[in-house]
């Protein structure tokens, strides 16, 4: 049996046996401190008693103890006392979750996820504001604007759910307008310059209608450096206003409307980089000239240029990414919806839920492969970015038979209009005419000699400027069912269809650079005599010898004029290629869960234990991926089957909770991310279906109130990734115009942690002067693999730091004081107390550029929040 199999059962028995041993405590929606009892809610309890805790996990409102999925909850309450300010953070406390912002937004849930921002690419985890689903990533991590719980739900949910829930969802329910005056007002100062106002009140206007209004500004310095320019990278500048309405327009008829507008002016963190693969095309494997190299046989300048942006020289925190980095994340977002909510019988509803959103994004590097100041290797978007949907969801629901038999079924359709720029950036370089010879003839390069033969320069790793415009039109229509069914008061039975159809278009407009224009730029300089023509346009022979640095020379005329951060050539008026292409993707995704549940079982040890088994089935859509001069090529679906079982016990008298899933599932055509070349040998970073994988794992959430004034939380998770079918193609041979099939199911999941745990304990003392509540989190994850290609992996093999994050332990601190009808309250928090370091966003890619960039997460910082409810 192998480790990894040892763990995993190790850590499954070690669940099932904590629902005996009564080992911690599980989730909760109320205060995780869910409401948990009111040493943390508004009013103090006597005894020690967890609260019951209300999901909508299945579309319905249930008990959490009963509900036959894994799912975690927080209310609102919850997430200000563990100091949450943003989604983001709901990694360090729930199981399986891993959550990162970086130049793009990943959220994976048991180690399926989404590892770009691009609008060509569906998430994979949904996210949902009040029923209206949020279909691009770099909008799904929201400020904790006015929300009244958060609910994740792991494993594919492609039933109720439906688009993009291979992974899971994420569920967020605001605060709702009801019929008393009442709100708060919360602000926070803290180090870096911190300000956060949050305020909310609800305004009855009629007996039968009201509002809510809410805002949210929050304000923070950065905490990277550039050491050349000075600019502040890590800083957040955002602001987001929410108006609700309430109308009750009789009896059995309700209309809830809600307008959300954001403004974000963030500037991303500044990147470091590290040199991890000495034989990468871009340094030894092609013996690659760049812009300061003067020896054929040592080309240093690509590596230099790494290596003077590296924390080992200049410090953490500390980087040297060039005069214009774009790193200024400007987005706008408004977005409105409309619930109406119909009882036309005691025992059944309709629901409509309408939305529409619309998002611009500005210019963003989008990853900066060469790492370093210069502008030689980068993607950026580098115009303005359009999203716009329209979506509409009619539901269905009720009982029959006294509620015996509970169904949830509906219509689900969205129209998505997406607009994005976006430019690949090679740069020029030098090879020597030793090196063309050999690959000319398909033979590996061989070390040219010190002074080198005739040295050609200009565009030799393809064109030097790439710019893509898409529009892309996706149209999703879907219908859906799930019934349940009591077969005895304590055995359920829930089966689950969904057909899903989505329409993908995109239309791909490519301009490239100007190659003749390039050679007679340099022509005219003086700096080139003859050119290679079109069998490597761009390409020419130099006038001077390698050791008068002719690279540099020749890219000296290409520069950055107008500061966007990508080097200015002239381009050609004409698009290199303007294609179409239409596909509709469809898939029947089914799902059942048998279910058996003892609700009390009296004064005894145990007080409620539920059991389940559930099979469900997720569905992510193909779509057409740029593969430079090649143009759209299609992905693949990718689909996810889980097979799971579950247990929620409740113990002493209710003071305990265990929930915990033990889970076995298999992913077909995962959509990976990863390293290849056009047909032309461009190098490009893009979407393809990696093969099959399996996940094994298991979850356990614990949540204990040892006494009416103290709280403990523990979660933990462990899964077991393997690829059972993944290959690849070498990119040396490949640029030899040779196919070589590189096996990789040896490599580890990447940006998924194996090993996940958290704790958290509050304890809350009553004096006549208010309440105080000193509490700790504390959240460890196992190391993570950040590698793109099978160079990475190598890298990673030899040492862990090339490609990858060590475990990390955060732990935030927090003491608060609440007056005694907790109207008022003043806390002094501490996040990441131990200024630990660790990678929020990296890539390595080992093959072919030989870099591993990232930029690091937020150091120690401290503040006071003050809070004023009425």
């Amino acid at each position: 049996m192998s480790k990894k199999d040892t763990n995993t059962n190790i850590l499954s028995a070690a669940a099932l046996m904590g629902a005996s041993l009564l080992l911690g405590s599980a989730h909760a929606q109320e205060s995780p401190d869910t409401a948990a009892q009111a040493a943390t809610a508004k009013t103090p309890m006597k005894r020690a008693v967890l609260e019951e805790v209300v999901v909508t996990a299945r579309r319905r409102e249930e008990n959490l103890q009963t509900a036959p999925v894994a799912v975690s909850a927080l209310s609102g309450d919850a997430m200000r006392q563990r100091g949450i300010a943003n989604t983001s953070e709901l990694t360090k406390s729930v199981p399986s979750l891993e959550i990162s912002q970086g130049r793009a937004t990943q959220i994976y849930i048991r180690g399926v996820g989404q590892r770009s921002g691009f609008a060509r690419v569906d998430p994979t985890v949904g996210v949902y504001l009040d029923d209206l689903f949020i279909p691009r990533s770099d909008s799904q991590l929201l400020d904790t604007v006015d929300i009244e719980n958060v609910q994740v739900l792991r494993g594919p949910q492609g039933t109720l759910f439906g688009k993009n829930t291979t992974g899971g969802a994420m569920v967020l329910t605001l605060a709702k307008p009801g019929d008393t005056q009442e709100g708060y007002v919360d602000v926070t100062l803290g180090s870096l310059g911190a300000q956060t106002v949050r305020a909310a009140w609800t305004q009855p206007i009629t007996d039968d209608f009201s509002m809510r209004f809410a805002v949210n500004n929050r304000r923070r310095d950065g905490f990277t450096e550039d050491v050349v320019s000075g600019q502040k990278g890590g800083s957040v500048d955002r602001l987001s206003a929410l108006i609700q309405t309430n109308w009750h327009a009789s009896d059995s008829v309700s209309v809830d409307t809600l307008l959300f507008l954001s403004d974000r002016d963030d500037t991303l963190e500044h990147n470091n980089c590290r040199i991890n693969n000495d034989k990468a095309l871009f340094l030894e494997g092609l013996y690659l000239m760049w812009p300061g190299d003067t020896r054929p046989d040592q080309p240093t300048a690509y590596r230099e240029n790494c290596e003077s942006n590296s924390a080992e020289r200049l410090g953490e925190l500390n980087s040297n990414t060039g005069a214009h980095p774009n790193l200024n994340w400007d987005q706008q977002q408004a977005m409105i919806g409309a619930t109406v909510n119909w009882f036309y019988s005691p025992d059944h509803q309709i629901k409509g839920v309408f939305g529409a959103r619309k998002a611009e994004k500005g210019p963003l590097v989008t990853s900066d492969q060469d790492g370093g100041p210069g502008n030689w290797s980068e993607s950026h978007n580098d115009g303005d970015s359009e999203q716009k949907s329209l979506s509409a969801e009619l539901q269905f629901s009720g009982g029959f038979f006294e509620d015996r038999l509970r169904y949830t079924g509906g219509l689900f359709y969205m129209l998505e209009e997406n607009f994005e720029p976006f430019t690949l950036v090679s740069g020029l370089g030098g090879l020597d005419s030793q090196t063309i010879a050999e690959l000319g003839a398909g033979q590996e390069p061989t070390q040219p000699p010190a002074t080198g033969g005739v040295p050609f320069v200009g565009a030799v790793t393809g064109n030097p400027i790439q710019q893509n415009e898409f529009d892309l039109t996706n149209n999703t229509l879907a219908a859906y069912v799930q019934t349940s069914f009591d077969i005895t008061p304590a055995l359920e039975l829930t089966l689950g269809l969904r057909w899903t159809s989505e329409t993908r278009e995109s239309n791909l407009v490519l301009t490239q650079a100007d190659t003749t224009a390039i050679e007679n730029r340099m022509r005219a300089a003086g700096l080139v005599g003859a050119c290679l023509g079109p069998a490597l346009p761009g390409v020419c022979q130099s006038t001077l010898p390698w050791a008068l640095d002719p690279v540099g020379r020749v890219a000296a005329l290409f520069t950055d004029e107008d500061g966007n951060g990508i080097d200015d050539f002239p381009m050609n008026d004409t698009p290199f290629l303007d294609q179409s292409k239409e596909k509709t993707f469809s898939k029947v995704t089914p799902m059942a869960s048998l279910s058996y549940t003892i609700p009390d079982l009296g004064d005894g040890f145990f007080s409620s234990v539920t059991l389940y088994t559930t099979y469900s089935d997720g569905f992510k859509s193909g779509f057409f991926e740029p593969r430079v001069q090649d143009g759209l090529q299609q992905v693949e679906p990718e689909e996810v089957q889980n097979l799971e079982f579950g247990y929620k016990i409740e113990a002493l008298q209710r003071s305990l909770r265990i929930n915990g899933a033990i889970y076995a599932m298999e992913f077909t055509d995962q959509q990976l991310i990863q390293v290849q070349t056009d047909s032309a040998g461009n190098l490009a970073v893009v979407f393809d279906n990696a093969g099959n994988s399996e996940i094994h794992g298991t979850e356990l959430e614990v949540q204990w109130m040892p006494s009416a004034n103290m709280l403990v939380n523990f979660s933990a998770s462990y899964n077991d990734y393997e690829f059972t079918e993944f290959s690849d193609r070498d990119l040396l041979q490949a640029s030899l115009g040779n196919t070589v099939v590189v096996d990789r199911t040896d490599e580890p999941f990447p940006v998924s942690p194996e090993e996940t745990y958290s704790i958290g304990i509050q304890y809350t003392w009553d004096t006549s002067i208010g309440s105080f509540t000193p509490r700790i989190d504390a959240s460890y994850k196992s190391e993570i693999y950040l590698g793109l290609d099978r160079g990475s992996f190598e890298a990673y093999e030899r040492d862990k730091s090339l490609a990858g994050d060590d475990a990390k332990t955060l732990v935030d601190l927090r003491f608060s004081w609440a007056n005694s009808d907790y109207t008022t309250t003043v806390a002094a928090f501490v996040k990441n107390a131990t200024d630990e370091r660790y990678l929020p966003g990296a890539a390595s890619v080992g093959s072919s550029l030989g870099t591993f960039f990232s930029f690091y997460g937020e150091p120690r910082t401290y503040g006071l929040e003050f809070r004023y409810e009425y």
